[in-house]
């Protein structure tokens, strides 16, 4: 008979990740107060389907490739590996993100929507991977214990042997990386309405690649509890900072880098945009001039 604690896990695993995802939502659409946030949330979820399809059949021709060189399974060879299919990744997360971003500022060229395409982005990121993770193991879960399980002994003794640890890792990766999207897709928007487009692929490039990099590096290097604790430790520094930065933004309407200095743009002349010169932001009420 499946566990309690399995059962809370596997619910607990989907439903936290998406009421924090909604009480961001609702903070940022009642700070900033514009229309079509939810909207473009909607590009970050479509954003992120169109890059994991993609990225799943390349990742699948380059593991291919991989397994018929021998070269792969050796100490360095597993590091480059490991730091292809990251770079490989980040190329599609880039990709996703970025065209998520543009469409949200197709019609008008604005920072704040850039808010809720890292959140809309993140949200379908856990409902995607929890369908692949837990989606079968959760609906044979209430089969074992509410009856009508006729599947086989194999697939019963592996939903009972699921660690309910990981169903909380769930969770807590599905969170940090979300808000970490959301402050990245935040900055990618400011650069978006500033005209520096290189600038935002570059940004969700590189947080994704070293994001990848370091989730697979770090169990090759040290014992699981150690690559645990100190993955995590870093995500939660980095969801942490881009909060930082998104609070800031709400409060101030800036985009800061860190406390009274900006993000900066380089020596190219700005575009110009107003979209946002009267805007009223409710953490202030004062109007940007």
């Amino acid at each position: 008979m499946i566990s309690n604690g399995q059962m809370v896990g596997m619910i607990l695993a989907i439903v936290v990740p998406i009421m924090i995802g909604i009480v961001v939502f609702l903070h940022i659409k009642k700070e900033l107060k514009v229309k079509g946030l939810f909207f473009t949330a909607c590009y970050g979820a479509v954003g992120y389907l169109w890059e994991a399809w993609i990225y799943a059949m390349a990742y699948n021709w380059l593991s291919a490739w991989m397994i018929q060189e021998d070269w792969f399974l050796t100490g360095i060879g597993d590091v480059v590996r490991q730091m292809l299919v990251a770079l490989l990744y980040a190329i599609f997360a880039a990709g996703g993100l970025y065209w998520a971003v543009f469409l949200a500022n197709m019609r008008e060229s604005d920072t704040r929507r850039g808010t809720t395409v890292g959140l809309g982005f993140g949200i379908c990121y856990t409902i995607w991977n929890y369908v692949l993770v837990y989606g079968a193991p959760i609906i044979y879960g209430f089969q074992m214990k509410f009856g009508g399980f006729n599947e086989s002994e194999e697939i019963k003794q592996k939903v009972l042997g699921l660690p309910v640890e990981n169903m909380y890792l769930f969770a807590l990766d599905t969170v940090l990386f979300t808000l970490i999207l959301i402050g990245t897709t935040l900055v990618m928007g400011y650069y978006h309405q500033h005209g520096r487009k290189g600038r935002m692929f570059i940004i969700v490039f590189v947080s994704q690649f070293f994001i990848k990099f370091f989730n697979t590096l770090f169990p090759s290097l040290m014992p699981d509890m150690a690559s645990t604790i100190l993955y995590h430790f870093l995500m939660s520094m980095l969801a942490i900072y881009s909060m930082w930065i998104l609070l800031t933004y709400l409060k101030t309407g800036k985009v800061f880098m860190k406390k009274n200095v900006e993000i900066p743009l380089g020596t190219k002349p700005d575009k110009k945009d107003d979209s946002t010169a009267n805007f009223t932001y409710a953490g202030n009420k004062k109007k940007l001039r």
